[in-house]
């Protein structure tokens, strides 16, 4: 199976039981590639972590989650919506890891 972005497609299947079929499968991980690197360090780790790929994962779950079911977040009158996406607070963690900056430990 092919590689998207940080995932194996073969590897995601088996830890996405629910995951849709193929070609919509890899179009998810490529919107949440894409989304995802947007939002990762500018300078990427060499090799790239395996939290990158978990982050893409969550990502286009969220993603697949809310065009499946929706959930109010959309915009636009007369039938004519338009759904918006965040990236998801695990994710961005994930790519981004909160640090501590002074205060008490």
């Amino acid at each position: 199976m092919p590689t998207v972005g940080w995932v194996d497609t073969e590897d995601i299947t088996e830890r996405w039981l629910d995951a849709p079929e193929e070609p919509e499968l890899s179009e998810l991980l490529e919107i949440a590639h894409d989304v995802c690197s947007a939002y990762a360090p500018a300078r990427l780790p060499s090799p790239i972590p395996a939290r990158y790929g978990k982050a893409q994962l969550l990502q286009a779950q969220h993603i697949y989650a809310r065009a499946k079911s929706g959930n109010g977040d959309s915009m636009g009158p007369d039938g004519f919506q338009v759904s918006t996406y965040a990236l998801v607070l695990e994710a961005r963690n994930l790519l981004r890891p909160p640090t501590r900056r002074g205060g008490i430990f």
